[in-house]
């Protein structure tokens, strides 16, 4: 899940038009911030700490860039001339300078440490190939302007930015304003060395022609399948389009609508930056007109992840990046606001439980209602090979056709063959005509406490919630509490069963509802020996099987009974979930007492010493979780959050208990020593290598030794 931490000033500007920008420095961690015309400083953005900083008696007319090759830093001053300097040099003023004949527009680092020169005509290349061709230009002048990309008297280049592909090539994109102040995409691949376009470029003109709109925040996103443009016009509608490196027969539009943005105010224009893998950063101005937001948008789910506020908006703002800060200059302020992007949960946090509404589907069908009754109920395929399985007979040829005897058999057979591939819910709703069923495809369906459906007020709340694109966080935050409330057992149980992201603190209100069930005192945890086990009951038979014995279904969520001391079920459901153990720490501290901690060590001991007891997992994480080290993990937390308090106590109790943990952790530690020893043995056995002791003897013959002499 993406998050915006806190953000900080860097350092005062005078004017953000004469801010040049900044770059990356040499330094992790250090960013080249060319605050003026004049003055050039590294900092360092976790301490806002000046590293180094140089001052030009020359005015600077772009920002100064690092290259990695040379390892010099490189500064244009009046448009052509450039200057190249080592972070030992004292006075810049004192370089030698290189003339060039171009006009030089603004100077880029790539990723491969490579400085790509950009010039008011649209055109590029790299700079050592800008110093090497410096001549070529100077007798032949004329050669300059025979193939300019744009009209620098006319036109302008706008947001010029530079991405290295999956591939590794390098494109260079730009936009492009006329007089008649409508923009133009410019795009091109660049070669691998002189950073030169040799096919041109492509061009793709942003317009709405159909509409009385206008463009309010364009920028070049790196996605999943590529660089995308993505541009948000004045009714608020973002249109997304991938951008294409064929001939020139590709369509020129502006790509297809993936969403809305009600909470921004597009009557003045956004500021828009590409961050990361399909997240798009804005700031722009609130509703109301009062403040700014800056958020972090996610083109591939289309939602908003994070936002941060400010008190004011300008209109005037500008964007930069480096590494996991965004730099936004504003006012009189350049401010730093760090990010987090989590590529863990990156699937599980937004718009996966947006619903899809099929009445508008359906309404554009053709539907004949007047087919025979017979032909709805028989299908040629492969559904025979899941209907009436019991009923079948052996070495019975298969059936090619098959008619059901009657509505609930078809339901039945139909059920099957949805869950043979799908994990799919039909359900029928009494408030509808008997013919309209309704079908709900679950992610994390679960058959152990039944269908993952709520109760009817609490199934119309989600329903709203997933409708509206609301990540499972965000759900779970709004349903928990409301469940909890309603004393809501069995459907607390059900939703962390049906969401995957539930958030750390509603995962504690969860605890200590789970823990307020429990009345009654758990009997005393005895650690087994599996010795002892071994020899008082290895000579006992097996009873004897009762196949019409009715046994307790101990899978079923209720956490009222207390009759079996073995159940637990919503206490094992919630210590399932998966949880930051950094934010979760101080939570439990504050959260859960003494009595509660020992409570649960002393459920999670029982867990981890009984040979049947265990954790649940569900269908997303069934092939990676392991409930031993989930207990494992939740007991070393609970230890943590509460050490001073079971240090400082001089309960005999709490001793036993953790002297019972001790010798728990003794025996498993003693245990992976035996096989940590026993490991050589069985790794001769794979390779198939005997011991010392089983080397043969030929006794076939024999050779001696005989002395002659």
């Amino acid at each position: 899940m993406a998050k915006l931490l806190s953000y900080y000033s860097l350092c005062p500007i005078n004017d953000v038009r004469e801010f040049l920008g900044l770059s990356r420095d040499v330094d992790t961690g250090c960013v080249i911030n060319t605050l003026g015309r004049n003055i050039i400083q590294v900092v360092k953005l976790s301490n806002q700490k000046l590293q180094n900083s140089w001052t030009s008696l020359e005015r600077l007319t772009s920002k100064v860039v690092y290259d990695f090759r040379s390892e010099r830093y490189v500064a244009v001053f009046g448009n052509r001339q450039v200057r190249c300097w080592s972070r030992d040099q004292v006075d810049i003023n004192k370089v030698k300078k290189l003339k060039l004949f171009r006009n030089i527009l603004e100077l880029f680092t790539l990723d491969n440490g490579q400085v790509l020169v950009l010039y008011e005509d649209g055109t590029c290349e790299s700079l050592e190939s800008a110093v090497d061709t410096r001549n070529e230009d100077r007798k032949d002048p004329e050669n300059i302007f025979k193939n300019p990309n744009i009209d620098p008297a006319n036109e302008s280049i706008l947001n010029a930015t530079s991405l290295t592909l999956d591939s590794g090539e390098i494109m260079l994109a730009y936009f492009v304003k006329d007089q008649d102040t409508s923009l133009t995409l410019n795009y091109a691949l660049l070669e691998k060395e002189s950073l030169k376009t040799p096919n041109g470029f492509h061009k793709i003109k942003l317009e709405r022609i159909e509409q009385k709109v206008h463009l309010v925040g364009q920028s070049i996103v790196d996605g999943s399948g590529g660089p995308s443009l993505i541009t948000i016009w004045s009714d608020k509608r973002i249109f997304s389009r991938q951008l294409a490196f064929d001939d020139e027969t590709h369509n020129k539009s502006i790509g297809n609508f993936i969403s809305i943005l009600n909470m921004i105010n597009t009557v003045q224009p956004l500021s828009m930056l590409g961050i990361s893998k399909d997240y798009v950063a804005l700031y722009a101005g609130n509703l109301n007109q009062e403040g700014a937001t800056l958020f972090l948008y996610n083109i591939q789910f289309k939602v908003v992840q994070a936002k941060q506020f400010f008190k004011v908006y300008f209109d005037n703002s500008r964007f930069w990046l480096s590494e996991n800060h965004i730099l936004l200059a504003f006012g009189q302020t350049l401010a730093v606001v760090p990010f987090k992007i989590s590529k863990e949960q990156l699937s599980d946090m937004v718009g996966t439980q947006r619903s899809i509404e099929l009445g508008s589907y359906v309404d554009n069908e053709s539907i004949n209602e007047d087919c025979d009754f017979n032909e709805g109920f028989a299908f040629v395929g492969n559904l025979q090979s899941v209907i009436d399985e019991e009923s079948e007979e052996e070495e019975s040829e298969p059936e090619v056709y098959k008619i059901f005897k009657s509505i609930e058999t078809f339901e039945k057979s139909l059920q099957k063959a949805y869950k043979s591939n799908l994990q799919v819910d039909v359900l029928r709703d009494e408030s509808l005509p008997d013919d309209i069923i309704q079908m709900r495809l679950m992610a994390n369906a679960d058959a152990s406490i039944g269908p993952l459906i709520f109760s009817e007020n609490f199934e119309i709340f989600a329903s709203e919630l997933e409708k509206y694109g609301f990540c499972e966080m965000e759900i779970t935050d709004k349903l928990l509490p409301l469940m909890i409330k309603a004393n809501a057992s069995l459907d607390i149980g059900r939703c962390l069963k049906r969401y995957n992201t539930v958030s750390e603190r509603a995962l504690v209100s969860v605890l200590k509802y789970a823990l307020s069930c429990k009345d009654q005192p758990r009997s005393q945890t005895v650690i087994p020996d599996l010795e002892e086990l071994l020899t008082k009951h290895g000579d006992c038979p097996l009873p004897a099987a009762k196949p019409d014995e009715v046994l307790p279904n101990l899978d079923i969520l209720d956490c009222h009974d207390l009759k079996n001391n073995s159940l637990n079920d919503l206490l094992n459901i919630a210590l399932s979930c998966e949880f930051n153990r950094k934010v979760m720490l101080p939570l439990l501290r504050k959260e859960i007492n003494l009595n509660a901690v020992l409570y649960l060590l002393d459920h999670l001991l029982f867990l981890l010493t009984d040979p049947v007891a265990s954790l649940g997992e569900t269908p997303t994480n069934c092939t990676s979780f392991d409930s031993d080290d989930r207990v494992v993990e939740w007991a070393t937390l609970l230890i943590d959050s509460h050490y001073q308090h079971i240090i400082l106590s001089r309960d005999a109790e709490v001793r036993m208990k953790i002297v019972n943990w001790m010798k728990v952790v003794k025996q498993h530690r003693d245990s992976l020593s035996e096989l940590k020893d026993f490991a050589p043995s069985i790794l001769r056995l794979i390779e198939r290598k005997g011991g010392e002791a089983e080397k043969r003897v030929n006794k076939w013959y024999s050779v001696e030794t005989v002395q002659l002499y």
